[in-house]
């Protein structure tokens, strides 16, 4: 992180809190709920259909469990309701589309920030990051951001084919960091093969229909996000001591 005062705090602390502010979890129920809006997703068809069948359910299930646990009733469904109603956000193709938007409107920044820094650059020099010609924080944040939204299926509509070329850019130099690669380079194949079906499987096993429902859809989000914010602390560190190291030459 740059020193506060210095010209740079400010820049990299904005896109660390824009970034950061991402509802990833509303995105990841969305993508899962509604593989329409992603192309070349890495989440399994069958996340997809597992949820529906039992979200389909969640009614009938909320009354019964209301029923069996009467002391419990009226906490129990208070709960129960807003953990559906989350859901049923997130099932909301309106909604959906809206946070969407959303992230266009930022990725609309970075673009343009990115374009900034290309602007300022002299072509003799290292191409810059998004804050200046050093690899802040607030890239970790960026790198992160877009690698989980590859995983979902969010990168063609919001980079590639021409579109946002200097964040399409700048996410196939990232890969390239070896420090990234080494961190975050095979997450999404480790999401694919270990957290979705233990998700699934915890979820048979430990809980009713309305409470599988809600666990599951709350595990795929939570430890995928999980799964990313501990690797993301994981390159950060990475950086930093890489940085430490540099400083004794």
């Amino acid at each position: 992180m740059p020193e506060e005062g210095s010209m740079y705090y400010p820049r990299v602390q904005h896109y660390r809190e824009l970034l950061d502010s991402l509802p990833m979890d509303a995105y990841t129920h969305g993508c899962i709920l509604h593989p329409e809006l992603t192309v070349d997703s890495m989440i399994p068809a069958y996340a997809t259909s597992r949820i529906r069948s039992q979200i389909s359910n969640t009614e009938s299930e909320l009354k019964k469990l209301a029923e069996e646990n009467p002391d419990l009733q009226d906490a129990y469904i208070a709960k129960q309701k807003r953990l559906k109603s989350k859901l049923l956000d997130h099932d909301n193709i309106k909604y959906l589309k809206k946070i969407l938007d959303e992230l266009e409107k930022v990725l609309d920044q970075v673009e343009t920030e990115l374009q900034r820094r290309n602007e300022e650059t002299p072509e003799d020099e290292n191409q810059p990051w998004l804050c200046g010609d050093f690899f802040s924080l607030a890239d970790v944040s960026l790198a992160v951001t877009l690698h989980r939204l590859k995983f979902l299926g969010l990168a063609r509509r919001n980079w590639g084919n021409g579109k946002r070329p200097n964040l399409e850019a700048y996410y196939e130099r990232v890969l390239k960091r070896k420090a990234f690669y080494k961190v975050l380079g095979h997450v999404n194949n480790i999401l694919i093969s270990a957290v979705l079906p233990t998700a699934f499987r915890v979820a048979k096993k430990r809980a009713p229909r309305v409470l599988g429902t809600t666990l599951l859809v709350s595990m795929l989000a939570g430890m995928g996000y999980l799964a990313f914010m501990c690797l993301r602390k994981r390159f950060t560190n990475v950086i930093l001591s890489f940085r430490t190291r540099q400083s004794y030459f």
